[in-house]
């Protein structure tokens, strides 16, 4: 993995538009962070299948990701919109994106 993936999360929230992600305030990302989220099971699923993210798999959307992608918060929405975006251009491709059009 490339240091520029590690700002996408497991679930496809981008981490790079964060704060408290891009100055190391007290987050390093899902990628890197246990204790923050060692309860998030979409973290754990990912790792143990080996993923980069959730859109790599079969299975995706899960109903793990559903409830999560449902549940009302903004940003998680967000982040399936962004998850079906990645499976259509790529993570590179999209990473770029976000770099570009979600500066802070």
């Amino acid at each position: 993995m490339t240091k520029q993936n590690e700002a996408l999360s497991y679930c496809g929230i981008y981490c790079g538009s964060c704060k408290n992600y891009k100055q190391n305030m007290n987050c390093m990302g899902c990628r890197y962070e246990e204790s923050m989220v060692d309860d998030c099971p979409t973290r754990a699923c990912a790792i143990k299948r080996g993923l980069v993210h959730c859109g790599e798999c079969d299975e995706f959307p899960c109903d793990v990701l559903k409830e999560f992608y449902e549940d009302g918060v903004c940003l998680h929405k967000q982040a399936f919109e962004d998850m079906k975006h990645i499976r259509e251009i790529g993570v590179d491709a999209w990473l770029i994106e976000q770099e570009k059009s979600r500066k802070t």
